[in-house]
């Protein structure tokens, strides 16, 4: 923001040279790194990109962007960039035909048993790639392993999560902004710096509540809550709102099932234990459940990095209880990690769900994807533990596309062990990654300016753009995919992305719905299972390292 707004110039970017005062071209896209989804300007000469500006947009409508957006495209020119497959001969990567990879990796989808064969999803990619991973698994090579690094066995919370979201644009309208364990300056900046306006411009009170010590947020916060467990802490909250009859009954009754279960089982724990483990006092924690209920225009935000699944239904839970959800300025903002993360749950992404959300394992969803796709009976064996296939050396032939698990991994010799368990592997990315060096074959990826499509934020909004770029490898992700399904023997007429997401669409047409009442979730105990840093993507860990670098030599 400094940059942009300073009128002389006395603060500018740090450049690897200057480019000369030539006239660039300037081309519009989505930023691809946190989920926020800003509008961004690539300013380039011949495919060099030298600079990006915010543009206004869907989200971001005033052009701000972060320091993900202005500082992170300096991959676009590195000239390391994988152009070609790679097939790992004698423990050596050597260049072969596009014709030849797709030939071994459709040989090995039919040398195993379907359920052999894993396929490994990342939330980078655009939703119209993830549409074709997934329907390739299922439809072409008939299994269910279908999943992401990105949420692997970290249970079912985070996919409600864009179901409830408070809208960016009522942040301005609340009158009392929580922030739960999010370093959001750093991690989602822009809907941050909306928070902090309607702080400073009108005198809102804006709380922080944090596990950590030392938090970047403290000097900005009215006040401060220290915790040791964030969802032990929503858990004391709701036992106080309870426990004092002070939950909205007209709301629960209207818009809730589960209420009366929900509550039997909460009261039975024992405060003074709770408390303990929540790690503040009593009082913070009445203060924060008592303003919190109170308050009909509180929003509470939280980064989903930070905290469990299970944590997830705890705070959704919080909001029916206090009657929040659904109304203006009340409620929940949760921000996903990665760009696509929400596609990832709406193309499919995910064992047991199909594309739109529905039940992979209901008959009318699955006739609704057979008479689409023309592919002959689809499997119905759902194995949810996707983890565990792999642990289990279940998992003969893995396939991953735009994700990193090893170098992303907080634990890499774990890791590492688990995929080495697998006879054959593919990984598909746009550089050499930590998990690509253990890969059998490397195919490369388009970046998303190459080959157009569509992203969906958190708070599921789905922004399409084109492709802006000219590609440099022979064959686009896009055209990889296609290819991959014409080999595995299903019927495809795609011309472009829009052609998959207008299919994508369609399966949505014939999908039950639910009958809108909310339901509250008992959860049993905290499921802390975060495996990967950097929302498991090489380009996020990659930017990360430059700026700490960048400072480090500051």
């Amino acid at each position: 923001l400094c940059i942009d707004t300073c009128p002389t110039g006395a603060i500018t970017e740090n450049v690897p040279f200057k480019a000369m005062p030539v006239e660039l071209d300037v081309v519009s896209t989505i930023c691809n790194y946190c989920s926020v989804g800003c509008n961004v300007n690539l300013h380039h000469k011949s495919g060099f990109v030298t600079r990006v500006t915010g543009r206004n947009g869907l989200v971001n409508k005033d052009g701000n962007i972060c320091r993900y957006a202005k500082f992170g495209y300096h991959y676009m020119n590195d000239k390391t960039r994988i152009t070609t497959p790679l097939k790992k001969v004698n423990g050596t990567f050597e260049p072969i035909s596009f014709e030849e990879a797709y030939k071994i990796i459709t040989g090995k989808f039919k040398s195993v048993e379907p359920g052999e064969n894993g396929f490994y999803i990342g939330a980078r990619l655009t939703n119209e790639e993830m549409y074709l991973i997934q329907k390739l698994a299922r439809a072409g090579v008939k299994t269910n392993n279908v999943s992401s690094f990105h949420y692997m066995d970290r249970g079912s919370g985070y996919f409600a999560n864009s179901i409830y979201n408070v809208p960016f644009d009522q942040i301005k309208r609340a009158k009392r902004i929580y922030i739960l364990d999010s370093e959001i300056n750093y991690e989602h900046a822009v809907p941050g710096f909306y928070a902090f306006n309607t702080h400073i411009k009108e005198g809102i009170p804006l709380e922080l509540i944090t596990t950590s010590e030392q938090s970047s947020m403290a000097h900005k916060a009215t006040a401060i809550t220290r915790i040791e467990s964030a969802y032990q802490f929503v858990r004391a909250a709701i036992y106080h709102i309870l426990s004092n009859k002070l939950e909205n009954r007209i709301y629960i009754d209207d818009h809730c099932e589960g209420f009366e279960s929900y509550r039997e089982h909460l009261l039975q724990e024992n405060i003074e234990d709770l408390t303990k483990q929540v790690g503040c006092t009593p009082d913070e924690i009445a203060c924060f459940a008592e303003s919190f209920n109170k308050e009909a225009h509180a929003v509470l935000m939280y980064a989903e990095k930070s905290i469990s699944a299970n944590t997830c239904h705890e705070l959704r839970n919080l909001c029916f209880i206090t009657g929040k959800s659904g109304k203006t300025a009340s409620g929940l903002i949760a921000l996903k990690e990665k760009n696509n993360a929400q596609g990832l749950f709406d193309m499919g992404v995910c064992a047991a769900l199909a594309p739109g959300g529905g039940n992979m394992q209901d008959k009318t969803v699955i006739t609704c994807l057979q008479e689409l796709w023309q592919a002959g009976k689809l499997p119905d064996q759902v194995e949810q533990a996707q983890w565990s296939l792999l642990e289990e050396s279940k998992i003969k032939h893995a396939y991953i596309f735009g994700e990193d698990p090893v170098g992303c991994a907080m634990d890499k010799n774990k890791i590492k062990s688990v995929l080495n368990k697998t006879d054959f592997m593919v990984v598909q990315d746009v550089f050499m990654s930590e998990t690509a060096e253990e890969a059998d074959l490397i195919l490369p990826a388009s970046f998303h300016t190459e080959i157009g499509g569509s992203f969906t934020n958190s708070q599921k909004i789905i922004q399409q753009f084109e492709a802006v770029m000219t590609s440099q490898l022979a064959h686009s992700s896009f055209e990889q995919l296609t290819m991959l399904h014409k080999m595995s023997g299903l019927a495809t007429a795609y011309q472009s992305p829009a052609d998959v997401m207008l299919e994508a669409a369609t399966t949505m047409k014939n999908q039950p719905a639910n009958n809108g009442n909310y339901r509250l979730i008992t959860t049993r105990e905290d499921n802390q299972k975060r495996r990967f840093l950097y929302g498991c993507d090489l380009l996020v860990k990659r930017f990360e390292s430059e700026w700490e670098e960048s400072f480090a030599q500051a």
